[in-house]
């Protein structure tokens, strides 16, 4: 067997090297990743299937549960009460995440998407209960 030449480490090197920078285009990093962990506070409109809105007022913490796993626990309030929330998120984009909280008080589990723009989120909730869409800050 005879040992490679000069040019021809260089291909196999210039091939790899481009195969490493195809092969990581696709898979946020760390730190491309838009950050959830920690404090945010913020309001939004609760629509219930029933037909009635409620302006709601939240303080939600996320916290990095491994991975691209995140906890999130979350207290709302409007005129009818106070909720919380807990719940996990998947980071499925550099500024998207996605998953399900569970309010224990009325045993209601919901589909939560979070999209994240700087120090500011956008969230959708939907259950069988109905909707909500908030617009929180980081605290």
């Amino acid at each position: 067997m005879r040992a490679p030449n000069a040019k021809s480490i260089m291909r196999r090197m210039t091939l790899a090297a481009t195969f490493a920078a195809f092969a990581s285009l696709g898979m946020p990093s760390d730190a491309q990743a838009a950050s959830i962990t920690g404090k945010w506070k913020g309001s939004g409109t609760v629509s219930l299937k029933s037909g009635g809105k409620e302006t709601v007022r939240c303080s939600v913490t996320y916290g990095r549960a491994g991975g691209k796993t995140f906890s999130v626990n979350a207290r709302c309030a409007s005129g009818a009460g106070r909720v919380d929330q807990t719940g996990v998120l998947k980071r499925v984009t550099n500024t998207k995440y996605v998953g399900t909280v569970k309010n224990m008080q009325y045993s209601v589990v919901a589909k939560v998407t979070v999209n994240v723009n700087g120090t500011k989120q956008n969230v959708k909730i939907s259950s069988s209960k109905g909707t909500a869409r908030l617009q929180l800050a980081r605290r």
